[in-house]
Parts: structure tokens; C-alpha cells; sequence
């Protein structure tokens, strides 16, 4: 189930007369990103929004609503379905669109997967294809606490000036060591555009060179957009991608090189927060600067600029309102991810076995540093793909004022509570490992 099928234009199945035709991929569900992107992007030169991890699957993406590097431009990949087919809990197969099944069909888009039923195929809008994709990386050490803290602070202001719009993405790292490490990226600028960019703060470093080292040569590049995802070029570039070793392997099987440690990995916290814009306004910016030095001194903190769609163009934002996923996302500018794991890690393996009372050391740390963040938050939601698997308030977390409509498609479409998913949708009506009708209370 890995077919993708490009169209010029498209329509939804029994929406003719009610739409207009877009330029469009239908995708089988068993397709990774880095496939569809050769697809789209290398073949058929258009863009089509997904994960920025290429061996993410396509329609649980979809279902969680779905970030990639590029969203503060494109949105969220769920806001660009058109139609799914879809098997629900009865054993039918439904064609599900605006037209037809319309509140299962927003549901899927962010009600989270696998709970609502078994998408066997998604049809996504696609877009035009900008001309450049780049990467602005580097990373820069402080000589003392005082000097951290005017880092963050700068940083978030050059952020909150030059970088707060639908151009880049990616993330930024404020790490225990009093080190920054910005590893973002951009779409639709030239190498010289994008380099103008960030001379401003390039040189506010020059000017204390005892406060600040580099400790290693920026990075500001960018590529022709066409050629991102291409395996063959991405094979020429040195460490760039790994390949599949299995023997008859298809020679378009490659993934990021650094996605090689999410295999046997296990993961000691992970939580994660929505981050409202308001607090890039010049009056605020102080609480937020505080807030993330504070959450430092416990573990690193991520802030992921492209999951948040603050700053995005009016119809990405508008498109997202009519998904399920929490609306606190249309006034974030990022998703803050503060987590820990151990690597090579397997149960029952001699010498590979996690380090249990690190994990929870760690554990306690991450949860610290979250609370020191959230002192600057006014109001908790996260991203359900990307989130704390212990979170007690998950329902309002994860959707919101969606949740309540959520569960209405879900007791319509799966009224025996067939798909069961941890936090899921209808979840809580279930003990914990899904078998038993939980006690009405």
C-alpha cells in the first residue's frame, strides 16, 4: 500500500458542482514521507505538506494533524485532506470528504489516529513549489550565566523581528551548558537573502567575542527545492542519509542519517507545550527570556518554530481552524519539547538494558523544567504525537473545545469502541489497556 497517484486536478467523490478542481496526490497508507516527497517534489515538482522525519507514515500524520519544516508557510498537513477512504468499525469502506461523511472527515483531520477508524488511503492538496529550501545552523556558547541570559534575550528579539514569519522553521535548542544551538530552516529565500537575514545577529556576537564563541562556522546554505528529497542526489551529499541494506532493497529506500538512534530508543520524559505568540510582543518578551534560562538549569529546552502556526499566512491559519486539533496551536509560534532518552537500548539484552534509575533522575528533571517554562504559559495544550504519555488532562491538552464534537464522531462511527488508542479519542471510557468497559462514575 505505497502508491502515489499525482493529479492535475481534482475532486472529492460526489463533490462535483461543489468544488473546484486542485492540483492533488492520493496516497496509499502504507507510503512514507521521504516516497511521497520524491513523488511530488523530485518528479512531479510540486509541494506536498508532511513530517519532516521522512519515514513517517502518511496517515497517521494526517490523523495527529501534522508538522512539518515548512508548516509556517503551508499549515498543517491534516488542513490539506480532501478525501480519505476509510474502513470503520462495521467493516464498511467509506469515501469520506466535505461532501460525504463530513464530521467523520474532520475528525480525521487531528482527531488523532487510529481511533476513529482504519485509513487505507488520503488524498492531500498540493502546492507550488518554492524556489529554495535551506538550513541556517550554528551554535554559540556563553561565557557566564549574566552573558546566557542576554543571549536569550537577543535571540528571542532577532526571532520576534526576522525570523517570525512564514519563511522559516525548524528549531532552536537552549541547552544546560549556556550554549544555543539554532538548527533552522527556510523555504522561498536565496542563499544571499537568507544570509542578510541573520548578519544582524551575527554581528551582535562579533561585538563581544570574550562573551561569545561560535563554536563552530555557521551554516547558511540552500539548495534548489527540487532536489531536497531527490535520492540521488541526497546520496552524494556525505552523511546526509543512510540506505536500506537489505538485499533487492529499492535504491529510493533512504532516511535521514540522524533518525538512525530513534531505533532502539527509550525514553525517559517527554512534554511538550504550546508557546503563545503574545509573548514575542516587546513588553513580554522578559517573562518568556526568564522563563526559558529558568528551564535550563533543570534540562534543555526545544522550541520547534514551525509547530505553531502564529506567523503562518491567513489561509494556512484559516484552513487549520477546520481541523480538530487544539485550537490554542493557531496562537502559538512554537511547541516547546523538553524530553530525554537513553540510545541502543533493549530490554533483556546483557549490556543494553535502560539505566532505570537514571531514566527516572531524568524524568524528574525534564518535569522541572517544563514547570519552569510553564510559569511564562497561561494556559496548557500540547501536540498529541508529541507529548507527555502520562498527561492527566490529555482531553483538553490535545484538543480543547474539539474534544466534546470528537467524541460524538466517535460514538457514531465506533459506537462499540472497537479502536482503542492510549489517550485516544473515547479512551477514557476504557480501562487502560483497552479490554474493559470502564466503570461509569
Amino acid at each position: 500500500m505505497e502508491k502515489v497517484v499525482i493529479h492535475d486536478a481534482f475532486v472529492g467523490a460526489g463533490c462535483a458542482g461543489k468544488q473546484a478542481p486542485v492540483p492533488a496526490a492520493t496516497i496509499d497508507a502504507g507510503a512514507i514521507w521521504m516516497h511521497v516527497y520524491d513523488a511530488v517534489t523530485t518528479k512531479a515538482g510540486r509541494y506536498v505538506q508532511g513530517g519532516g522525519c521522512a519515514t513517517v507514515g502518511v496517515a497517521g500524520l494526517i490523523q495527529s494533524g501534522g508538522f512539518g519544516s515548512h508548516s509556517k508557510r503551508y499549515g498543517l498537513a491534516a488542513a490539506s485532506l480532501i478525501e480519505a477512504e476509510v474502513v470503520t468499525a462495521d467493516g464498511k469502506v467509506l469515501m469520506v470528504n466535505a461532501c460525504s461523511h463530513p464530521e467523520l472527515f474532520w475528525a480525521l483531520k487531528g482527531g488523532g489516529g487510529g481511533s476513529l477508524g482504519v485509513v487505507t488511503k488520503v488524498t492531500l492538496r498540493t502546492h507550488d513549489l518554492p524556489s529554495t529550501f535551506g538550513v541556517a545552523i550554528m551554535q554559540i556558547k556563553a561565557a557566564s550565566d549574566a552573558s546566557y541570559r542576554r543571549l536569550i534575550a537577543r535571540f528571542i528579539s532577532f526571532y520576534a523581528e526576522s525570523l517570525f514569519n512564514p519563511h522559516w522553521g525548524e528549531q532552536v535548542i537552549f541547552k544546560t551548558d549556556n550554549a544555543l544551538a539554532i538548527e533552522m530552516s527556510f523555504q522561498g529565500l536565496d542563499k544571499q537573502q537568507a544570509n542578510a537575514v541573520w548578519q544582524p545577529f551575527l554581528d551582535w556576537l562579533a561585538q563581544s567575542p570574550t562573551e561569545y564563541q561560535l563554536t563552530a562556522a555557521p551554516i547558511i546554505a540552500g539548495i534548489p527545492a527540487r532536489m531536497l528529497w531527490d535520492p540521488k542526489v541526497l546520496k552524494t551529499i556525505p552523511g546526509a542519509v543512510k540506505m536500506d541494506g537489505r538485499p533487492g532493497a529499492p535504491e529510493e529506500n533512504i532516511f535521514w542519517s540522524g533518525g538512525e538512534k530513534e531505533a532502539g530508543k527509550f525514553i525517559s520524559g517527554y512534554q511538550s507545550a504550546w508557546v503563545p505568540a503574545s509573548l514575542l510582543q516587546a513588553d513580554q518578551q522578559a517573562r518568556l527570556v526568564e522563563a526559558l534560562f529558568a528551564s535550563t538549569r533543570h534540562w534543555e529546552m526545544a522550541l520547534h518554530c514551525n509547530k505553531g502556526l502564529a506567523g503562518a499566512p491567513d489561509e494556512a491559519r484559516q484552513a487549520a481552524k477546520d481541523t480538530a486539533i487544539n485550537p490554542l496551536v493557531l496562537d502559538a509560534f512554537a511547541l516547546a519539547i523538553c524530553a530525554g532518552e537513553q540510545l541502543r537500548v533493549h530490554a533483556g539484552m546483557p549490556g543494553h538494558r535502560p539505566d532505570l534509575e537514571r531514566a527516572r533522575a531524568d524524568a524528574n528533571a525534564i518535569n522541572d523544567a517544563m514547570e519552569a517554562l510553564m510559569t511564562a504559559i497561561p494556559q496548557r495544550g500540547s501536540y498529541v504525537s508529541e507529548s507527555n504519555y502520562f498527561e492527566r488532562n490529555w482531553q483538553q491538552a490535545f484538543w480543547g473545545q474539539n474534544y466534546l464534537r470528537l467524541l460524538a464522531v466517535k460514538r457514531k462511527y465506533d459506537p462499540e469502541g472497537l479502536f482503542f488508542v492510549h489517550h485516544g479519542v473515547g479512551s477514557e471510557e476504557w480501562s487502560s489497556d483497552g479490554f474493559v468497559r470502564a466503570p461509569m462514575s
